[in-house]
């Protein structure tokens, strides 16, 4: 899947069109035992299967995740941490079952890779023949804790494996049981030789805030935005009556009452809005969403993955529905998907990872046609997008036609899908000196969005100690988490430069700017004068300790904005405790929609909300 292993991952999917699936299958029986190699071979032997920079490396697993020092002692640490919690036998079974799951005091909750480290590496070998306690006896021990674990459950082990398999797509190989008894056994053992075999140059240790360049930007923006170009080629806003302003959006009523409540009118949202704006619900759920939310252009459609959606296993919320004709209603449209969704700026076009045929994009008009009930993703109306890596973000040109040339940009990430307790954090980025941002560009196979796209070429960027990448709309900037000694240093702004030859795109990056904040990933807006990113919060979000103590015991999650024009920093809900707000998005207007997810107990519930502040400092402080 594309969690990380050991933090999320060792073996996420591979991207690009020279990648390697990340194991060579074939069992070696005439390899010597690990336990007898010399601590040299066993470390050149487990780094080289992880991808690491070391003579004979052959796979392809640092495209998604960087293989150096860093990361490799904290996969071993949650490793360590959750074979010795599962081999626990002070802990019941249920207990040991439960601490693998996003939320162990919810039993349905669905178990998170994140939670057992390496584990998840093997969890797809079960009672395989090819599991030997001679030859394999790491790999045959962690199979037989699993084993005995869930003894007598067979359809929570089923789905145990599904939720942890590593990596989820079938066209990319899984460890041998081999391979994996070799990193087991060099983990095991402590990393001998790693530092030796792996040196890693010294880590950024200083952020320091630059917002000249990005000011610059957004004011050189103003007028040629997306937000811009939308606004002139008149494209509707959803929950907008004709001719209303931006901030007045979101006011229509059934029988007396807002259909989009404020907030702030309920129990469970009395804080959630703050500095002078307005949080409005859109929709209460009744499914639990996975993984990132991203939302169309109008702000319309709302994807989501959606936890335990079966086969379909993502939905697209349409929004429109709610104001039909005799009240409000839903409309829910099932994705034959997993994962990452996202919306070109044009309002025509939107993607999804995990479907039945890898990333693929899909005309807008699919959505719009009442008609249709599910996404299938074998469409016409959909072309399949071969070498996409995970957790990417969508550009696109500003051109005179409505074909201009699309862009896909990921990198090495983290991932992030909180278990709503209170042990979920900022995701520790572990990015190295050789991560790298990759571009993909995608050309129309005709003359409008109904015939699709395909990626023509590829192209990688040098972006060290900086991952978790996000593109502007524009495709003019790209945003990104920077690893430091200790932790994020904040986030790095790069200006993209692209120009178009016969043989295709040459692509240059400049910084233009720094932003020392906490978060995650972050995320442009249409008018590319603000960034935002969600927060796990800590104790150095509070004034005492008094204030801490329920969300010490709960967890939260807010949602912080950066504006470049001012230089503030905002946060700008105010979740309670065991409230997580998260995966900002901003549609072309400036409403910036979040997802909350309530484990507080007051509702249990899941609620896309759109927040009007942006729009209220631009009003404020015009772009000048």
């Amino acid at each position: 899947m594309r969690s990380s292993l050991l933090s999320i991952g060792v073996l996420a999917l591979v991207v690009g069109p020279l990648g390697v699936a990340c194991s060579v299958a074939a069992e070696d029986d005439a390899e010597a035992s690990d336990s007898a190699l010399t601590d040299d071979e066993l470390a050149g032997k487990a780094l080289a299967i992880m991808g690491a920079k070391v003579p004979g490396a052959q796979q392809q697993c640092n495209r998604c995740h960087d293989v150096n020092t860093a990361t490799l002692k904290k996969w071993q640490a949650d490793y360590k941490t959750t074979v010795a919690f599962l081999s626990d036998d002070s802990k019941s079974v249920d207990e040991r079952i439960n601490y693998m799951r996003r939320d162990p005091a919810d039993p349905t909750s669905t178990f998170a890779p994140a939670k057992l480290g390496f584990l998840s590496a093997g969890t797809h070998f079960g009672g395989s023949a090819a599991v030997d306690a001679t030859r394999t006896p790491a790999t045959y021990k962690h199979a037989q804790i699993l084993k005995k674990l869930f003894a007598g459950k067979d359809d929570e082990f089923a789905k145990f494996r599904t939720n942890t398999l590593m990596p989820i797509e079938p066209e990319y190989d899984r460890l041998s049981a081999s391979e994996y008894n070799a990193i087991s056994t060099w983990l095991d053992k402590g990393m001998p030789k790693l530092t030796e075999l792996l040196p890693e140059e010294a880590r950024p240790t200083t952020c320091t805030d630059d917002f000249p360049q990005l000011k610059a930007h957004a004011t050189e923006m103003k007028s040629k935005s997306w937000a811009s170009v939308n606004k002139d080629n008149r494209v509707p806003m959803f929950a907008c009556d004709a001719g209303a302003k931006p901030v007045d959006c979101f006011k229509q009523q059934f029988g007396g009452k807002d259909i989009f409540a404020d907030a702030a009118t309920k129990d469970y949202g009395k804080s959630w809005a703050q500095d002078g704006s307005t949080v409005r619900v859109l929709r209460e759920l009744s499914y639990k969403t996975f993984y990132w939310t991203r939302t169309s252009a109008d702000g319309r459609f709302v994807a989501n993955g959606m936890s335990g959606g079966g086969s379909d296993g993502a939905v697209i919320a349409d929004l429109a529905a709610s104001l039909a004709s005799g009240g409000p209603k839903t409309r829910d449209i099932a994705a034959s998907a997993k994962y990452d969704p996202d919306f070109w700026p044009d309002n025509k076009g939107f993607m999804f990872q995990g479907t039945p045929n890898g990333g693929v994009y899909c005309a807008q008009s699919l959505l719009t046609n009442p008609a249709t009930t599910r996404v299938s993703f074998n469409e016409p109306q959909c072309s399949k997008l071969d070498t996409i890596g995970l957790y990417q973000t969508v550009g696109q040109r500003i051109g005179d036609n409505s074909v201009a040339d699309h862009f896909v940009v990921n990198g090495k990430f983290a991932s992030d899908n909180p278990g709503q307790t209170s042990s979920d954090h900022d995701l520790e980025p572990t990015f190295g000196p050789d991560a790298k941002a990759i571009i993909r560009v995608m050309f129309a196979q005709g003359n409008d969005a109904e015939s699709g796209y395909q990626v023509k070429q590829s192209v990688e960027l040098n972006t060290p100690f900086e991952g978790d990448i996000m593109m502007s709309r524009s495709s003019t900037l790209l945003g990104a988490r920077v690893a430091g000694e200790h932790g994020q240093l904040g986030y790095m702004v790069r200006q993209v430069s692209g120009t178009f030859a016969n043989d295709g795109y040459r692509f240059t990056l400049k910084p233009i700017g720094r932003i020392c904040m906490a978060g995650n990933k972050a995320n442009f807006s249409f008018d590319e004068r603000f960034l935002v990113t969600h927060h796990y919060l800590t104790r150095a979000d509070f004034a005492s300790d008094a204030e801490f103590a329920s969300y010490k015991e709960k967890g939260a999650s807010d949602i912080y904005i950066t504006d470049f024009v001012t230089g503030k920093k905002q946060r700008i809900t105010h979740m309670k405790a065991g409230q997580f707000a998260l995966f900002p998005h901003f549609r072309s207007d400036g409403w910036l929609y979040f997802m909350v997810r309530d484990a507080s107990g007051a509702t249990k519930k899941e609620f896309i909300a759109a927040s009007d502040w942006a729009i209220r400092q631009t009003e404020a402080t015009p772009t000048p």
